[in-house]
């Protein structure tokens, strides 16, 4: 059975752990360590740009949805698995 949370840390180019896996209704917390500004982009939205602090998202379906930071395209990439 998945977990109801998952936290990704958002480093200096880069996500940790870049798949991450949830419950249905379950949340995925983003936590800023690095010192350079990313975001979070899925194809329905981003999160601000932002170089520390948190962002949060819940995620009511199951599926596979990729995301990156734009800011940063091709180098940080990450997946949250819903199940």
């Amino acid at each position: 059975m998945a977990p109801p949370k998952a936290s990704v840390s958002v480093g200096d180019n880069f996500f940790d752990p870049t798949q991450s896996t949830i419950a249905v209704a379950g949340t995925v917390t983003w936590t800023w360590t690095g010192s350079s500004g990313h975001n979070v982009t899925f194809g329905s939205g981003a999160s601000p740009t932002q170089s520390s602090g948190t962002y949060a998202m819940d995620f009511p379906t199951a599926g596979s949805f990729a995301y990156q930071c734009t800011i940063h395209p091709g180098q940080m990439n990450g997946t949250i698995v819903v199940q």
